[in-house]
């Protein structure tokens, strides 16, 4: 498939990162007949692991994963308020998975060996120099600066990416601070994931529970606010938590609000390193890996046509924005009117959300990867909105004509 291989490149695509969207496009890029070198800075695949391991259905099935990486099955979610106010939705079938989250990264990595990619580990990008026809790439290998030269440089390394810096492309729009541990507990229900709702909690974003192996759940919590995530962090699970064994301790950025261009002539960027996380959850894995299949199949046609320039890669920019950016746009709106509320608004509106109609719609229509879809129908119905309005007027009475226009 496509041009003979060139003796003064070394590979077609090189993709630096083997977090999932990188073990992806990497994978693809080969099944579209590219040679391909998968690059890891660290020394294992998946780990330290920064991520709850909460994936939707659809996003196990998209990624390619294999089912045995499943830890436990979702159907319903209970949300608490600033005061104790609980509301409780589930679904009739399964809606998302709990997954051994290194098992899941590694399953990937070896799907792309499977596939004809090279992998190498403790390998980290440092330098990139570019060109219209070649890129190359300086590596940290064995204590040496090697070069290795290719076609396309595929950036999935992550929310600080050393691809995105180098090729001068921009930030994701907001980083949000992670902070979670693994702990000895046994959740109200094994099949429900457990959300707190309150700035004095965590700061324009929220905190999990998420049941993992028997006995033991990943919680944690999110904020913008970087220098009090772990003091916040602390004082809820003394409060929350108390008496409990911490058996593993994480931390990471999640960003949000994608980046206004993820393409340059022989650089792709995917994944967080282009901000594609949803801005309501922090989940990255399925529109990362939709994303990334988007951009192997991009970068090896035009590094087998010889045409690695913006307008040829600027494919999937289209593709992606056209599948995504909608929806990752009216999170980002939601993500900043929620950053507005004030606890006693957000109690209100949680005690609104219990109107039997609007579990209804939430219950139906409610999607971790797409959740414009009910918040769409609520707004669309006058009643329904009508019963939010009154719980919290001002701000959302500001906010709803921006609403609307992204829906």
């Amino acid at each position: 498939m496509g041009a003979p291989y060139r003796s003064d490149c070394d590979y077609e695509v090189i993709v630096v990162g083997a977090g999932p969207a990188g073990a992806v496009a990497a994978r693809v890029a080969a099944e579209h007949g590219a040679r391909v070198l998968l690059l890891e800075g660290r020394p294992e695949v998946g780990r330290p692991i920064q991520c709850t391991g909460l994936l939707s259905v659809r996003g196990l099935e998209a990624s390619g994963a294999s089912p045995d990486v499943i830890v436990r099955e979702i159907r319903g979610v209970i949300a608490y308020g600033p005061g104790g106010e609980r509301l409780v939705l589930e679904k009739p079938e399964t809606h998302a998975y709990v997954i051994d989250r290194d098992r899941f990264d590694w399953d990937l990595v070896e799907r792309a060996v499977r596939a004809g990619v090279e992998v190498r580990l403790k390998s980290p990008a440092v330098e990139l120099n570019r060109s219209p026809t070649l890129q190359e790439l300086y590596v940290r290998s064995n204590g040496h600066k090697e070069r290795i030269r290719a076609r396309v440089v595929i950036g999935a390394d992550g929310p600080r990416s050393v691809i995105a810096r180098a090729a001068g492309l921009p930030s994701p729009e907001k980083t949000i601070i992670g902070v979670q541990a693994t702990i000895s507990y046994k959740p109200p229900r094994e099949d429900y994931v457990e959300v707190w709702l309150s700035h004095a909690i965590a700061p324009n974003f929220f905190a999990w529970a998420v049941p993992a192996g028997p006995g033991t759940a990943r919680v944690g919590l999110g904020t913008d606010d970087p220098k009090r995530a772990k003091a916040l962090f602390d004082r809820w699970i003394a409060r929350q938590f108390p008496g409990c064994d911490i058996l593993g301790f994480q931390s990471g950025s999640i960003p949000i609000g994608p980046s206004s261009q993820t393409v340059t002539d022989g650089v792709l960027l995917v994944g967080d390193a282009a901000g594609q996380a949803k801005p309501t959850s922090g989940g990255g894995i399925y529109t990362g890996t939709s994303c990334a299949r988007i951009a192997g199949e991009v970068a090896a046609r035009a590094a087998l046509s010889g045409d690695a320039s913006e307008a040829a890669l600027g494919e999937y920019e289209r593709r992606w924005r056209e599948a995504f950016e909608g929806e990752l746009r009216l999170g980002l709106l939601a993500h900043r009117i929620f950053g507005r509320l004030r606890d006693p608004e957000i109690a209100r509106l949680l005690e609104a959300a219990g109107d039997p109609r609007i579990v209804r719609v939430l219950c139906e229509l409610g999607d971790i990867d797409y959740p414009g879809r009910a918040v769409r129908k609520i707004v669309e119905s006058p009643s329904l909105l009508a019963k939010l309005l009154q719980a919290a007027p001002r701000r959302m009475e500001i906010y709803l004509p921006l609403l609307q226009e992204h829906l």
